[in-house]
């Protein structure tokens, strides 16, 4: 939507320049995805093959282990000029996901942001996110083993909730070399069964954007991420006196993608997004193994893929077509829990999916 102010004779042109400045263009973009997960929780294969044989009373609490996801995403956004020609734009998104078998991982969350140029080629964008409730699977909590014994009543659920603050600035240098600079805080509240998992989490990021030949695009990207988790949940305990399991950790991650542009099929635009990351993760626990055999000289390999073929089927209308691929291998230098920690964090994941998208301009 445009607003106009319409007025007559010399004062509609001594007003010209002011009417241009008080133009606002909205934007909505709409999106929505059908996607097969074939490893909702991200299980091991051990913990795969105990579903399938119905062993551990107690600690599956979906119906398949694999699930199609309903994805749909609504992003508004108004572009207008606080400075001069230099475009403001604030925008809010929320994004959906339901389950249709296994509503126990339904989750959402919203954005809400604001960008201001501060040359035609330079931008900054502060932003906060809002995660309510994110289940990952059930656990035993040990407090409970204490008391109830190996029980099914001591399977309890994990999961968080998650604030999200973060900035980025960005420019172009040259003639089309973009460099964008991130920081991100979030926190993150476990629920009552797991409050010393609570965390203050630190991300920099930078990334490079730059063309290759006229039709390829190169992005390549680097952050460093710590976490600093609570690590104990009663009254007068600290970190290291408490027997708590610490989670935190320090970060490298490593990305690379590319944007090819085909050559258009009867003026349709069409093009191939390939992503790949790399994160190293160090956890920090100063605990004994005994007290803490999930972390304590626990190292992750995370490993990620991404292909996507887009095709424009108009300048509003966008089809996609892609596949999703996670892959953890967790290793400890204490030897002798190496078995333990491989079942209890490995995995592997694929996803497969369809997008419709709509932009629409008013």
């Amino acid at each position: 939507m445009v607003f106009l102010f319409s007025l007559s004779g010399s004062d509609a042109l001594a007003q010209k320049k002011s009417t241009k400045k008080k133009t606002i263009q909205f934007e909505a973009d709409l999106q929505f995805a059908t996607i097969y997960d074939d490893n909702i929780l991200k299980y091991s294969d051990k913990y795969l093959e105990r579903f399938m044989n119905n062993q551990d009373l107690g600690r599956f609490h979906i119906d398949t282990y694999d699930d199609v996801i309903l994805f749909q995403s609504v992003d508004l956004s108004a572009t207008f000029r606080i400075f001069k020609k230099l475009k403001s734009k604030i925008n809010f998104d929320f994004n959906n996901y339901l389950y249709v078998v296994n509503g126990i991982k339904n989750w959402y969350y919203a954005t809400l942001g604001f960008q201001q140029y501060i040359t035609k080629r330079a931008s900054v964008k502060i932003f906060y996110s809002y995660l309510p409730d994110f289940y990952v699977r059930h656990f035993r909590d040990e407090d409970w083993v204490d008391v109830y014994g190996y029980t099914p009543e001591t399977f309890v659920p994990f999961g968080f909730s998650k604030d999200n603050f973060g900035f980025w600035i960005q420019n172009t240098f040259f003639k089309n070399t973009r460099v964008k600079l991130g920081l991100d805080y979030s926190k993150y509240y476990y629920n009552k069964h797991y409050t010393e998992y609570d965390s203050k989490n630190f991300l920099y990021a930078i990334n490079l954007y730059q063309p290759i030949i006229k039709n390829l695009k190169l992005e390549i990207g680097y952050h460093f991420l710590t976490s600093d988790a609570k690590g104990y949940d009663q009254p007068g305990e600290t970190k290291l006196s408490s027997n708590d399991p610490d989670a935190s950790y320090e970060e490298d991650g490593y990305r690379l993608g590319i944007t090819w542009q085909l050559p258009a099929i009867k003026k349709i635009d069409h093009d191939i997004d390939a992503e790949v990351e790399f994160g190293k993760r160090y956890f920090s626990s100063q605990h004994y193994l005994e007290e803490d055999r999930e972390h304590a000289g626990r190292v992750d390999n995370n490993f990620q893929m991404a292909f996507t073929y887009n095709i424009d089927l108009n300048k509003s209308l966008k089809l996609s077509a892609f596949y999703y691929y996670f892959f953890r291998d967790t290793y400890t230098s204490a030897v002798q829990n190496q078995a333990y920690l491989s079942a209890e964090k490995d995995y592997r994941q694929n996803q497969y999916g369809l997008k419709i998208s709509y932009n629409l301009k008013f």
